[in-house]
């Protein structure tokens, strides 16, 4: 979906599925139906085989950073993301896995890797558990199981590592990071005793007392001598300290989070990969002047701000895991925590993108093929991206892309994703 559920208004939400129940609004796009897509080469994954993915072009690897956008809630891209990190491992050197994650879950999830602890695993996703999120689910857990057993076979030189880019997710979780952080630095009682007071505000969830102990230790630091130990610390409180109030501030925080990291570990040289959520991987400004995390980057004075590539996955026919109070009653299964739905698609019937059809004629049901939007002669190089919704969806959730700028602005590979079953839920 190409549009943000986490703040999706329910009653929006009721009113476009209302349309679409009586027949009358299914988002359409009522212009010629041309071939969009016509000179645009394309290769099949084959998951769950030896040679997942094929290969490039040879340019593609020339990137340094990648990022794959998905909707959470489908399970083949949690197939796709593993798949596509050891082959990036292989032919790229790609040992850094920038993901969708706090620093906090980032430890333990390198932890986990480490030691292979099943409870430490369960930290790691107990605040999703009890949010009743739909990271929640067998097929990341599972991910991450077989992340560490292929970790296990590879050189130490090669081993993959998780940087953790978002706001803080879990702030008990954070706490637990602090004592860990903390234990055994030599630090003065000016500043040992209000790093107590905000591990305890952390860890009963107080945002606001954490943010303005953390905002003060930070200033008692800065005098400090730089060392990775102090560098770990004052990234976690730096994070403590952030506004995490809405989506726009949390894109503004994951830069942020990016360019300390690049800058403070010295990435100028590393490979990077991780997936994220479809916007965030957007390389360009909306039509509302957003500018989302890829975007960011590309704006940035960075080194990799002109090596970053984006692929986006598209769905057409697949399931779709949501909370089932979430959702219109019409679209609910009546006592379940969680919803499989398949209204979520590419090719209807909320959110419909032009040519998706196309795509599908050139492809099985069933499969996964990527489509490489900036070969030299694909139209995708100068024609836009064209997105209709249903009407009942709010604007303010909507993602239009700008009419003067071609695909490849903000994408420049297509993953076609047919029939993917939703994600399990670990709790029912």
């Amino acid at each position: 979906m190409l549009y943000s559920l986490s703040a999706f208004r329910l009653a929006a939400l009721t009113l476009a599925a209302h349309c679409c129940l009586v027949g009358a609004t299914r988002a359409q796009d009522t212009r010629p139906d041309t071939a969009l897509f016509v000179g645009v080469p394309q290769a099949t994954v084959s998951l769950g085989q030896p040679t997942t993915f094929p290969a490039f072009e040879a340019g593609f690897y020339d990137n340094q950073l990648f990022l794959l956008g998905e909707a959470h809630g489908t399970e083949r891209p949690q197939e796709i993301d593993l798949a596509l990190l050891q082959h990036l491992n292989q032919r790229a050197g790609v040992r850094t896995y920038v993901g969708e994650v706090d620093c906090a879950k980032a430890y333990f999830l390198n932890e986990y890797l480490r030691t292979g602890k099943e409870a430490t695993l369960d930290l790691i996703f107990r605040s999703w558990q009890a949010d009743g999120s739909q990271w929640a689910n067998t097929a990341m857990r599972a991910k991450f199981q077989r992340l560490r057993s292929w970790n296990q076979t590879l050189p130490a030189k090669r081993r993959v590592r998780v940087l953790g880019l978002d706001q803080l997710q879990d702030l008990p979780l954070a706490a637990e990071y602090l004592h860990i952080l903390t234990r055994g630095l030599a630090l003065p009682s000016a500043v040992r005793l209000p790093l107590d007071s905000v591990a305890m505000a952390l860890q009963r969830a107080d945002g606001r007392a954490a943010a303005a102990g953390a905002t003060r230790i930070m200033r008692m630091l800065a005098e400090s001598k730089a060392n990775n130990a102090l560098f770990d610390l004052n990234h976690l409180l730096r994070n403590v300290a952030y506004d995490r109030q809405n989506m726009m501030v949390r894109e503004q925080n994951i830069f942020a989070n990016f360019r300390e990291l690049y800058q403070g570990l010295h990435l100028e040289r590393e490979k990077l990969y991780g997936m994220w959520g479809l916007a965030h991987v957007l390389q360009s400004p909306l039509q509302s002047g957003t500018t989302l995390f890829a975007g960011l980057v590309r704006q940035s004075n960075l080194p990799v701000r002109d090596k970053v590539a984006s692929l986006l996955c598209v769905f057409a026919d697949c399931q779709l895991l949501m909370p089932t109070s979430f959702l219109p009653a019409a679209w609910q299964v009546p006592g379940q925590r969680y919803t499989a739905t398949n209204k979520f698609n590419h090719d209807g019937p909320l959110t419909q993108i032009a040519g998706l059809d196309e795509l599908k004629r050139r492809t099985r049901p069933g499969s996964t093929t990527i489509f490489q939007l900036n070969a030299p002669a694909a139209p995708t190089n100068r024609q836009p991206i064209r997105v209709t919704y249903a009407p009942g969806i709010p604007a303010g959730q909507q993602v239009r892309f700008r009419a003067d700028l071609p695909a490849t602005a903000y994408v420049q590979y297509l993953v076609l994703v047919r029939d993917s079953p939703a994600l399990a839920p670990l709790v029912p």
